[in-house]
């Protein structure tokens, strides 16, 4: 993915990653369940109101819409994070919380170094089955 932009805010930085491909739904749903297990108490809302699913899996038979934000806390980024994907738009939208050392102060190189593997993983994603655990 590529960095388009960023701005800061109080308390956030705020950006939008474009997609090397556009993709259909169904590969945005798959890469909303790719990250899912990569995002400590996960909250995930489908054109602003509230999905409740019992298994990940789940999230795999969302019923197209506009778009689908997946939020909570990133244990690998060490910061809150809110990832917003839009149906048949070649971009996603992040607000990651300045909250440790890394997203305190930043600019465009500084930011994309520290955001572009993340974003990659999750295009990656989109396009390769989710993981299934064994049982037992």
């Amino acid at each position: 993915m590529l960095l388009a932009g960023l701005t800061e805010e109080p308390g956030w930085i705020r950006s939008s990653f474009n997609l090397t491909y556009r993709v259909p739904w169904e590969k945005l749903i798959q890469g909303v369940r790719g990250v899912y297990p990569y995002i400590e108490d996960a909250e995930v809302q489908v054109d602003g109101e509230p999905l409740h699913f019992s298994a990940p899996e789940d999230l795999l038979a969302i019923p197209e819409a506009s778009s689908v934000m997946i939020r909570g806390m990133s244990p690998i980024l060490k910061a809150p994070i809110m990832l917003t994907f839009f149906n048949q738009r070649p971009f996603i939208n992040v607000a990651i919380g300045r909250v440790n050392e890394e997203f305190q102060t930043t600019d465009y190189e500084k930011f994309n170094k520290s955001m572009c593997q993340f974003m990659d993983s999750i295009e990656i994603m989109m396009h390769v089955p989710p993981a299934t655990l064994p049982k037992g």
